[in-house]
């Protein structure tokens, strides 16, 4: 009986081995969404020690999604070609390092190196947690995970703002963001002791998933993908239905909402985490009714549209109440939960030996909303200022300056709505034709798992 009982914890632990495995990408991507959504509670603070202007600061901002767009291509290379653990390692040791540089630098071009270097790292941790899900989980799972991956990385964001506000005014941001390089240690280890590349059982039988193994090969994929005009439809829709995150979450939220409605720093922060909450519900929930449902458009664009009348609301409403917003955020973040089912349709209008390059072009594609709209956005604030300045000689910003450069955000969700009608479903499977191929080649795995 003794024994019985010794071995239920090891049987446990190998049966959730996978889900475990899985756990400690999505726990990278906490991490980076932490770090990427750290500056929207720093703006005067960041201004203030580099003496910058709004287009230099969502320069500086945007510099991780310099970073972090372009290295997506080679970071779905790499996780497909090596596997997930040394690549995963090494790419939290770089972020870790970006972020010291950040939180050291006397000058804004060595804060522009650290924000570049931590864009570098975080590259990898969503392509790395959804490699890792296609190859340990089944393949209806997918789009759980892809939800369900958001939603933390949701809950992470909401953490840094409620937790990084009130310490950034008392310590300062320098001294706030030293306890991530902790944390990041800790997920360091966490992935070398933990993430292994291939299952097992995969790798002891006839059924190895064939891996893209030579530049070529790499190449041919790429040209494959970029061929596909489903796929660049899926991005730029991806990308304009992801900036109220990547633009308004990331940065100019909070500064919006503490000008246009007059709130006070709590409360713009607390207001800001309603979406987050919204967010982290939805994710998981709509990726378990798509897979439900098999299918992936519907919700998409269903929940799109409710956004975007949402944020409409917000920002031509004149007169809303505290409480109303509230409600409004939250649904704006509910439903914006929707938006990881991109990731699904791209993998699945790709074979499933290229799901890593695939999942990493649609991020790719997503992600260069960041690096577009937040200097754009510190432009527009910038050309619509009038040129009233602060006692430092900084230029201060009306409700109007805000309102008009950030609706940016608003109008690209509609189009991304508009857009996503010309999407074609996939209904939870890789067209029948390609799989048909890979089957005779010997390199269709798992489907059926």
């Amino acid at each position: 009986m003794t024994t019985l009982y010794q071995a239920m914890p090891v049987r446990f632990f190998r049966a959730n081995y996978p889900w475990l495995i899985v756990i400690c990408g999505m726990l990278f991507y906490c991490f980076n969404y932490f770090l990427r959504v750290s500056p929207s509670v720093m703006q005067n603070e960041l201004t203030h020690a580099f003496h910058i202007t709004s287009t230099q600061l969502g320069t500086l901002v945007g510099l991780y999604y310099l970073a972090y767009t372009p290295v997506q291509l080679p970071a779905g290379a790499l996780f497909d070609k090596f596997g997930a653990k040394y690549v995963l390692f090494l790419a939290c040791s770089v972020a870790m390092l970006g972020l010291f540089i950040f939180i050291t630098a006397n000058s804004y071009y060595s804060a522009a190196l650290g924000r570049f270097l931590i864009g570098l790292g975080c590259a990898f941790a969503y392509v790395g947690t959804l490699k890792l899900a296609s190859i340990w989980l089944p393949p209806n799972r997918f789009a759980t995970v892809a939800g369900l991956t958001t939603a933390v990385g949701m809950i992470s964001g909401a953490y840094a703002q409620q937790y990084l506000t009130p310490v950034v005014m008392e310590i300062g941001y320098q001294n706030a963001l030293k306890t991530a390089l902790v944390a990041g240690i800790f997920l360091c280890v966490l992935i070398m002791l933990l993430v292994k590349n291939r299952p097992q059982e995969i790798l002891t039988t006839n059924q190895v998933m064939q891996p893209i193994v030579s530049f070529r090969e790499l190449f041919n994929a790429i040209k494959q993908i970029f061929r596909s005009k489903q796929m660049w439809l899926i991005g730029i829709i991806g990308c304009l239905l992801y900036l109220p995150s990547s633009v308004f979450l990331d940065l100019w939220g909070i500064p919006y909402l503490k000008s246009v409605y007059h709130l006070n720093a709590e409360q713009a922060t607390t207001l800001s985490a309603y979406t987050f909450y919204g967010w982290i519900i939805s994710g998981p929930l709509i990726g378990i009714i798509s897979d439900k449902i098999k299918r992936r458009c519907l919700p998409l664009t269903v929940t799109g549209f409710f956004a975007a009348v949402l944020l409409c609301t917000v920002f031509y409403a004149p007169g809303l109440t505290l409480s109303s917003l509230q409600y409004i955020f939250f649904f704006i973040g509910f439903c914006c939960g929707a938006h990881p089912l991109c990731f699904a349709l791209g993998k699945e209008n790709n074979p499933i030996n290229m799901s890593g390059t695939a999942v990493a072009t649609t991020n790719m594609l997503i992600m260069a909303g960041g690096a577009i709209f937040q200097p754009v956005v510190g432009m527009l604030l910038d050309l619509h200022a009038q040129g009233t300045l602060d006692v430092d000689g900084l230029p201060i910003y009306l409700p109007s300056d805000y309102t008009f450069a950030l609706s940016v955000v608003p109008l690209g969700v509609a189009l991304g709505i508009f857009l996503s009608l010309f999407l074609k479903e996939t209904h939870c499977q890789m067209p029948v034709q390609e799989a048909s191929e890979r089957a005779l080649d010997g390199e269709l795995v798992g489907e059926k798992a």
